[in-house]
């Protein structure tokens, strides 16, 4: 007894009809009429009533019927399953965020692309908040982001180090020659900020809310560049992981009193199988995350 025995059974069960199951399994009608006549002849048991082309089950024809059902939908679902990973083994679907694209992306179309040309990306920029449920939900395969512990349980987190937040503002400003800044001292400091998505911004109105001082957010953005321009041109200040500020973006990036740091890491769902095409592109991104 095969499978395609099972298959070409449950379609004749399913339709009654010789010629109406061969067509809908694509074969022709003397190759299913063998199979079935083989299956009845392997099993001892007699499936079907036959009537010309119209067959009619019989009662153990019916039992066994039944009793395939479950098992054809659990193969198909594994049919499905196993393309799913054939398709994604050269196709990965993740999320950055903004502070780490600046340096990821750049080498991410470059260099990653030339040693695998294979391998295709589908990128939604977006900061660990919005991304992690999105992981969870299945919608992406990868997220590499900041992040909290144990801030979803049901996700896998791969440390890659963690990242020093800092406060950046424009280099003429008082505070530009400091070693360090605390919260306290930013009370009346204009600022823009990334919006809600964002670790880093969960975080900084913690620490604003622990030192009973309300920020002067003028701004919530999800645009790093927007951050950027305006502290430069002297609007605000803003907060910023330390390797999101670039020699080319005219700020200074100060460290904050005491230090603050939080996880940066490839996050993945606990159950997620991961193929060779994502453990080499994980080798690739731990190289280029540089912390």
């Amino acid at each position: 007894m095969t499978l395609t025995q099972l298959r070409y059974f449950y379609a004749a069960g399913h339709y009654q009809n010789i010629s109406q199951a061969a067509n809908a399994l694509h074969v022709a009608q003397p190759t299913l009429s063998i199979a079935i006549q083989t299956l009845e002849k392997e099993t001892g048991l007699h499936l079907f009533y036959r009537l010309g082309k119209q067959i009619v089950l019989t009662e153990e024809g019916h039992i066994l019927l039944a009793k395939i059902a479950p098992l054809l939908e659990r193969f198909q679902n594994l049919d499905q399953e196993i393309e799913d990973m054939a398709r994604r083994k050269n196709h990965i679907r993740m999320a950055v965020p903004l502070q780490i694209g600046v340096k990821l992306l750049p080498a991410l179309f470059t260099d990653f692309r030339q040693e695998f040309p294979d391998i295709s990306f589908d990128i939604v920029e977006a900061g660990g908040i919005e991304a992690l449920p999105m992981l969870e939900r299945g919608e992406l395969d990868i997220s590499i982001t900041n992040y909290d512990d144990n801030y979803l349980p049901s996700l896998r987190y791969r440390s890659l180090g963690k990242s020093e937040i800092c406060f950046c503002t424009r280099k003429t400003h008082p505070l530009a020659g400091k070693k360090s800044v605390s919260i306290e001292a930013l009370r009346e400091e204009p600022l823009v900020l990334l919006n809600g998505g964002f670790f880093i911004t969960r975080r900084i109105n913690e620490m604003f809310q622990e030192a009973s001082v309300s920020p002067k957010a003028l701004l919530y953005s999800g645009q790093l560049h927007t951050l950027k321009l305006l502290v430069k041109s002297g609007v605000a200040s803003t907060f910023l992981m330390r390797q999101a500020v670039l020699p080319e973006d005219g700020i200074c990036a100060i460290p904050l009193q005491p230090m603050q740091k939080i996880h940066t890491g490839i996050i993945t769902r606990k159950n997620w199988t991961v193929c060779k095409d994502e453990a080499r592109f994980f080798q690739f991104i731990r190289k280029a995350v540089t912390i």
